[in-house]
């Protein structure tokens, strides 16, 4: 007896393989390429890796996006591995089809293509990044590879950030008492001023006294003029030292400090973190000082340097 299939098995066989006979092939995934314009817009160039050889007669086909505008007149265009290429412009899906006449693109390929005319305009400030599509079709049309090209635009943050001048000086006591003085010894006090500043040219410290050491009836004790302050002897001044660089003034002995205007007596060539200035003030007296209560007032500044 003979075995005879329901119509609608036969109907279903037949529509499987219209299916099976119509698939697409899959085409293979490009790593991303990149994109460039020369100008404004120039030379557009694209660089990729193909992943799948192209015969002779195969298309490269670009799309641009929507902040491009192709060249529908251009003609120009190379492409890595051609001798010759037939290019087709499409304002319209903004695409730029190439095919190859001359020669194929063996699998992973270095491919460049230049197209010296490839766009009309195209606008940079849209999108800091884009790209365009990359596809390529074999001589049939059947798919071959898909990927981008990425074009940078600005794509650099700025980021700005200020940092305010600031010099600051600490003195450790200011008022100095020297006690009685005597002939048989010298009397000495220190105080210690200490700088922070980040100026990168650093800073200057200035001293300056408001007159003598004098007891306001015109008795003055007289200010040291040998470098050395020295017992039984008239004499008064200051001695400098520290981390600071002294100036070449006071930078050894024992010296007056300045009246007239004020004189340089520290600096550095840089910023500085706890930078130090140690004043020893010093006076001695002989046995015809005038007696009597005496002071000096004495101001130190400091500056930046320019």
């Amino acid at each position: 007896m003979k075995k005879i299939l329901p119509v609608f098995t036969i109907t279903y066989i037949l529509v499987l393989a219209v299916f099976i006979g119509n698939k697409a092939a899959k085409a293979a995934h490009l790593t991303d390429g990149t994109w460039s314009q020369g100008g404004a817009p120039g030379t557009t160039t694209v660089t990729f890796t193909n992943t799948t050889a192209a015969d002779e007669s195969s298309d490269i086909i670009l799309t641009f996006p929507s902040t491009a505008t192709v060249d529908q007149d251009g003609t120009t265009s190379t492409v890595t591995g051609s001798t010759a290429i037939t290019r087709t412009n499409n304002t319209v899906d903004n695409t730029i089809t190439l095919t190859i006449l001359d020669g194929t693109l063996a699998a992973s390929a270095s491919i460049t293509i230049t197209l010296a005319d490839g766009l009309t305009a195209y606008t940079t400030s849209t999108y800091a990044q884009e790209s365009l599509a990359i596809n390529t079709l074999d001589s049939t049309d059947t798919p071959l590879d898909f990927g981008v090209a990425l074009i940078t635009n600005d794509n650099t943050t700025t980021v700005t950030a200020s940092v305010p001048l600031f010099v600051n000086m600490a003195v450790d006591d200011t008022s100095i008492e020297l006690g009685t003085l005597s002939t048989a010894s010298i009397s000495s006090a220190a105080q210690t001023y200490t700088v922070n500043s980040n100026n990168q040219t650093g800073v200057t410290l200035q001293i300056i006294a408001d007159g003598d050491l004098d007891d306001g009836l015109g008795n003055t004790i007289d200010d040291v003029g040998d470098g050395t302050v020295d017992a039984g002897s008239e004499e008064y001044g200051i001695a400098v030292t520290g981390s600071l660089t002294i100036d070449g003034t006071y930078i050894s002995g024992d010296n007056p400090i300045a009246q007239s205007s004020a004189d340089d007596i520290a600096s550095s060539a840089g910023s500085v973190s706890g930078a130090t200035m140690v004043v020893t003030y010093k006076a001695s007296i002989a046995g015809t000082t005038v007696a009597g209560s005496y002071d000096q007032v004495v101001t130190v500044t400091i500056a930046t340097n320019a």
